[in-house]
């Protein structure tokens, strides 16, 4: 690895918030119909953090990145033996530094997230990914609806007549879901984790998001708010940076909302949280959708809000804030 994409030194620690508008965010196979994954007590939406990392990898490997693991239905996807015998191509399975190396250089989620190596023969050893997430939740209750539907494509009948088959899908009305991850710098010393990796987690978490269009059941998924805490002391993060942000509904409850227009981000807790804690902080880099409206410090208003709350706590030089 060069030296200007080195390993990183420093622990990181991620918030990432989408809303999901009239979608199914991540179906459980197990129910009828694949419905969405609610909790039935506190009927918040749930989203595994293997569907999060599936949309981080289809991003990659929409975007021309080596990747281990393909989605279901991609070339070579249904055969691991044939991914690794692809990736371990030309590599001198002697040289135990250039197997590991050369195969870690050529699988960029592997980097990321590591992998099980479940197979006799993956000539390297397993790899414990150092970016790990915990399950997404809405940060509010939700209102599932169910849609009756007649596909377009007729069936015909012993009788001689001609239909369309009928089907139900489950849908969400509207969701804020939240994330919480942790990039741990001892795990990124196993996989050769690089800020040009951090880079490119950045964009697969937002455009990932954003591009999740190839079934109509995902069309209505918008990234919010990407933001990733990066701290100067090692094996050191806040922990639990997730729960400062409380979602402040502008509507009779959290189950009318149907659009971000609709929410209202407090922020006061975030920002005190990095202020206790602002001699452990390197730098703060955080994605906003132009929608998104916050309140701090008894103001309300859009990204800028944000980056004023922030650079007011941290300074100019440890605050970035990018606008889509």
């Amino acid at each position: 690895m060069s030296a200007d994409n080195a390993t990183i030194q420093n622990r990181s620690e991620i918030v990432f918030l989408y809303d999901a508008v009239d979608t199914n965010p991540n179906g459980d196979p197990l129910t009828e119909e694949n419905r969405p994954r609610v909790d039935e007590y506190t009927e918040e939406a749930i989203v595994t953090d293997v569907r999060l990392k599936r949309v981080v990898r289809d991003y990659l490997d929409r975007e021309g990145h080596s990747i281990l693991v393909k989605a279901s239905g991609s070339e070579k996807r249904d055969d691991k033996g044939d991914r690794y015998a692809e990736l371990f191509e030309g590599i001198d399975e002697d040289d135990e530094e250039d197997v590991v190396d050369t195969f870690l250089d050529r699988a960029v989620d592997v980097r990321l997230f590591g992998d099980s190596m479940a197979f006799d023969d993956a000539p390297t050893d397993s790899f414990t990914g150092p970016v790990q997430f915990n399950f997404g939740r809405s940060m509010h209750p939700v209102h599932e609806v169910t849609h009756g539907k007649t596909s377009v494509l007729a069936a015909d009948s012993e009788s001689g007549g001609a239909g369309g088959n009928m089907f139900s899908e489950h849908r969400i009305a509207y969701a804020m879901v939240r994330f919480h991850g942790v990039v741990d710098e001892n795990g990124a010393t196993d996989t050769n984790l690089s800020d040009d990796d951090l880079d490119l987690l950045e964009d697969g978490l937002w455009f990932g998001t954003r591009e999740l269009t190839n079934t109509s059941s995902k069309r209505g998924h918008e990234p919010r708010l990407l933001l990733r805490v990066e701290y100067s002391d090692d094996e050191y993060h806040i922990g639990d940076l997730h729960r400062s942000i409380d979602l402040l509904p502008q509507t009779e409850g959290p189950k009318a909302m149907r659009d971000i227009s609709h929410t209202l981000l407090d922020v006061d807790d975030l920002v005190d949280l990095l202020a206790d804690h602002h001699d452990r902080i390197e730098h703060v880099y955080a994605r906003t959708s132009r929608r998104l409206q916050v309140t701090a410090n008894n103001e309300v208003g859009g990204p800028e809000r944000l980056k004023a709350a922030l650079q007011s706590t941290l300074g100019d030089h440890a605050v970035t804030v990018t606008y889509d």
